[in-house]
């Protein structure tokens, strides 16, 4: 074990934690550099977009402005990140993509580490704000859960998996099916770590899943994760329409939203689903949280204590 510093961003606030284990502190000139970034062009309804793409044309050294834009983005670092005994690059890699959940913005120590947009102010991804000093207690349950899972890397991986499709699920010029299967991917993330975390053996169908994890986590299913009298799920009969026939609510891919007319949002009540259980799956233990209902745009507070 050594330790290890690394700077990371976007955050525009002055985080300052000590956890004894981990570390982090702003870098100098904070307020400067989270200045330039929200006064950008590229920001817009609390979301910075990826910048046009630009080249430079050999023979006359003009840039051009090309009609479509880069994907893949950087934003400059804004703080540090310390890890007193780190077990290697990918113990602080793994800090950031809890760090980024439980603040709900995307965090990283890449040069490019966005794709397509990203918010500028925390709190944007997640249904959830952390309650009485539940920012140490974050970090402390990732650190154990690192520990608890070095000798079976794919865990760590699984979770920060499920963390980027539920961020991917949001980005704000997707269409509801791109929304549904970034969606539908982290919640199956979950579901392979559950199993992993649970050493269970036992195979569940796609409609059967949600209901099982749910249970095994402490977390509500919500109705259209319950099987129905066809022996299907309303969300696996949409899962298996889009992956297997490109079809979403009977039309080709694009063109139809679900729950139209009626008030319903399943892949709003998906991102909720998806916090919770990532939650429960870090070692995360507030059962009003986790027994919450899906089916609003309430922010919940979150207390780890």
């Amino acid at each position: 074990m050594r330790r290890i510093e690394q700077a990371f961003g976007f955050h525009p606030e002055a985080l300052k934690v000590d956890t004894g284990a981990v570390g982090i502190r702003p870098l100098p000139e904070l307020e400067k550099t989270v200045g330039v970034v929200l006064s950008s062009a590229q920001v817009d309804g609390g979301w910075i977009y990826v910048p046009p793409q630009q080249t430079r044309d050999f023979m006359s050294g003009r840039i051009r402005e090309r009609p479509f834009s880069a994907r893949v983005f950087g934003l400059p670092k804004t703080h540090t990140l310390e890890l007193a005994k780190a077990t290697g690059d990918d113990h602080v890699v793994f800090h950031l993509w809890a760090l980024s959940f439980f603040l709900g913005m995307r965090l990283t120590a890449t040069e490019a580490g966005f794709l397509d947009a990203t918010p500028v102010r925390p709190g944007k991804l997640v249904d959830f704000v952390l309650r009485d000093r539940s920012i140490e207690r974050a970090i402390d349950l990732a650190e154990a859960f690192w520990m608890a899972n070095r000798g079976k890397p794919r865990n760590a991986q699984r979770f920060a998996a499920a963390v980027h499709a539920l961020f991917l699920g949001q980005y704000p010029q997707a269409l509801e099916f791109e929304r549904f299967i970034h969606l539908y991917t982290a919640i199956d993330a979950c579901y392979a770590l559950t199993k992993a975390l649970r050493s269970a053996n036992e195979r569940h169908g796609h409609a059967e899943r949600i209901g099982w994890m749910c249970g095994e986590l402490g977390v509500a299913t919500p109705p259209w994760a319950r099987i129905g009298g066809g022996g299907g799920s309303v969300v696996s009969a949409l899962r298996n329409d889009a992956l297997h026939e490109a079809l979403f609510i009977n039309e080709p891919l694009g063109f139809a939203v679900h729950g139209g007319g009626t008030g319903e949002n399943i892949t709003l009540e998906m991102e909720a689903l998806v916090c919770r259980l990532l939650v429960a799956l870090i070692g995360g233990r507030d059962g009003s949280y986790l027994a919450s209902p899906v089916d609003t745009r309430q922010l919940h507070g979150l207390c780890l204590n």
